[in-house]
């Protein structure tokens, strides 16, 4: 629907910034060194998170299978790197035991002729290694590549800081375009209010059935009815809509816009997030998809820095 703007420059927000404990210090600077613990060998039997180093082989009939020996393999246990049922069979071994386990092929293995059968599996525990999580000295700072053990902790405080600044600067941006939406003039279809309310409605009642709770119970427990739910699933409906249309109108007025390198970018991004191949990020999320989203990043950006803001530290965080 045509949209008119009203006023989006200038107006008035409020950064909530999360302040940085030092409790929130510590706690990173004792992640920091599990990271960079190095493994020890034990004597202890090998349990999740522990290196072990094995030989590996199985056996048909007593024959063994062809190209089923491995040899001084390393791994990190619970990381799937071997099979489940092998590393099932490693669980409360010690370094220097030898042991064996069944494994049964599934019926269409791509092996034919291993195809449902049952094979056993021989290991050789050569070594069992922990993790040692090394105290927080100057020389463990020296090691992780800091002059000091002061300049870590304050590298690391920046680090949280800059988090929560970014996510403050996202929470202002949204707010300031709901805000600009809520500015403009745009005749909203009430079928497609309507309708987009009712659906949320029905989905609510889908999740509250399978919780075998119904839309009375819950309007009861918390206090409302169901034409007040509605009626805030519209109001919902209306406000994300108006966000979209005002994103897109100012992105005009502005001259503002993403280049295909831009969504290119991004999806490789979103790959690496999400370990998954670009290819099926693509076919889930179509280019304009992406390109609507960026441009909604840089529209929030742009009223962020054309904001009256005012800063302050959120007490209720810290």
């Amino acid at each position: 629907p045509p949209v008119t703007l009203g006023q989006y420059k200038g107006l008035p927000v409020t950064r909530r910034v999360r302040p940085v404990t030092e409790a929130a210090v510590a706690s990173e600077l004792k992640s920091l060194a599990r990271r960079h613990a190095p493994f020890c060998a034990t004597s202890a039997p090998a349990a999740r998170g522990m290196r072990v180093t094995l030989d590996f082989e199985g056996f048909l009939e007593g024959a063994p299978i062809p190209d089923s020996r491995m040899e001084a393999v390393t791994v990190v246990l619970g990381t799937g790197q071997l099979m489940p049922a092998a590393e099932d069979a490693v669980y409360g071994h010690k370094a220097g035991e030898s042991f064996r386990f069944d494994f049964t092929y599934p019926a269409e293995f791509r092996v034919p002729e291993l195809s449902g059968k049952t094979a056993q599996f021989e290991i050789t525990l050569h070594s069992v290694a922990e993790k040692t999580t090394p105290e927080l000295t100057e020389a463990f700072a020296q090691s992780a590549g800091y002059a000091s053990l002061a300049a870590m902790r304050e590298a690391v405080r920046a680090k949280k800081q800059k988090i929560h600044e970014e996510g403050a600067d996202r929470a202002a941006g949204k707010q300031l375009l709901d805000m600009a939406g809520a500015n403009m003039t745009v005749d909203l279809p009430a079928e497609i209010l309507d309708r987009t309310a009712q659906n949320e409605m029905k989905l609510l009642k889908e999740r509250l059935s399978r919780s075998g709770i119904t839309l009375e119970q819950h309007c009861k427990n918390s206090r409302t009815t169901p034409e007040a739910l509605e009626k805030d699933y519209r109001a919902q409906a209306e406000s994300r809509i108006r966000f979209v249309l005002a994103a897109k109108a100012i992105a005009e007025a502005e001259n503002i816009v993403v280049h295909p390198e831009e969504v290119n970018a991004e999806y490789r991004r979103l790959s690496q997030l999400q370990d998954t191949p670009e290819a099926e990020i693509r076919k889930a999320l179509p280019e304009d998809t992406i390109a609507a989203a960026l441009a909604a990043k840089k529209v929030q950006r742009f009223l962020l820095d054309n904001a009256d803001i005012t800063t302050v530290m959120d007490p209720e965080k810290e």
